[in-house]
């Protein structure tokens, strides 16, 4: 049994996306179907029902999936004991992160990276949308706030969370919120479809469902709408730190402020198989975070 195609293999069952596969491995996607079908042809068993449209792993393939990931990961270690592997990890890492601290803190903390892995590439696409790691061929997600229950490992980076800021501008001409109930009357600047902020009110957290004219999926246009005076933005506290202590923006509803278990989260795969440069990446974000952050 060809390795490569059991590497091949254990990626499109990760992946379950032909195409991602084949960017990662520099291999084209019809390359990948008849490795697959020629290891199918060596088992005797249909790993994966493909059409035009999808692919997706059979039972039989689930069972093999297994074993091929024990396989590849006591592989890794075998040679990770006669070399240098795990201190020189090599290879391509694709991430996902939000605009805003994407270009703020994940672009610095990478270029950092990529100066002391040099053998490791290294590719960000910012959006401040949930991606769908294993459908896109993400090997890891960074995202805000409170996590939602899932089947992603999360490593925290850093302890946040979300404040609401307005320019003094604004202040001036609308006044301030005082309850939650007061967002109703005020001009603010949605992200997406998030219309609703939970907040504390009466003992228990409430989602106070809020609205605007002007409305973004990308979060860098909505702050600059907020440093221009045009409405109230829902921002990570890190995110507004310079904002903050150059005095363009003010925090309001402080007493209010949700924030529970809320962080700066790096997500990946459940998986056994661990690549070390996605472990060197996640050491070395958590170290960054915790010790070089810039701060506002």
């Amino acid at each position: 049994m060809d390795i490569q195609d059991l590497r091949i293999f254990a990626r499109v069952a990760a992946v379950q996306n032909l195409s991602a596969v084949g960017a990662e491995l520099g291999l084209t996607p019809g390359t990948i179907s008849k490795r697959l079908q020629a290891l199918e042809d060596e088992l005797g068993v249909r790993l994966f029902d493909r059409t035009t449209r999808y692919i997706r792993i059979t039972e039989e393939g689930s069972t093999f999936f297994a074993h091929a990931e024990r396989i590849l990961e006591e592989l890794e270690q075998a040679r990770a004991s006669v070399s240098e592997k795990l201190q020189s990890p090599k290879g391509r890492l694709k991430m996902s992160a939000p605009i805003m601290l994407g270009r703020q803190f994940i672009a610095p903390a990478v270029r950092q990276f990529l100066t002391t892995y040099p053998d490791i590439d290294v590719q960000i696409d910012l959006s401040d949308r949930v991606v769908n790691l294993q459908e896109e061929g993400f090997d890891v997600a960074i995202r805000c706030g409170v996590l939602t229950d899932s089947a992603l490992i999360a490593k925290r980076l850093l302890v946040d969370h979300y404040i609401i800021v307005g320019s003094p501008n604004y202040f001036a001409m609308h006044g301030r919120p005082v309850v939650p109930s007061d967002l109703s009357n005020h001009q603010c600047l949605v992200l997406g479809d998030a219309l609703t902020w939970p907040l504390q009110e009466n003992g228990g957290v409430e989602s106070i469902r809020v609205a605007g004219r002007f409305r973004s999926n990308d979060s860098d246009l909505l702050r600059q709408a907020a440093l221009d005076g045009q409405g109230l933005i829902r921002v990570m506290r890190s995110c507004a730190e310079a904002d903050l202590a150059s005095g363009q923006v003010e925090r309001v509803l402080v007493p209010f402020e949700v924030t529970g278990n809320s962080a700066i989260w790096a997500v990946y795969s459940n998986s056994k198989y661990l690549l070390p440069k996605l472990r060197v990446l996640l050491d070395f974000m958590t170290e960054w975070f915790r010790t070089a952050r810039p701060s506002g």
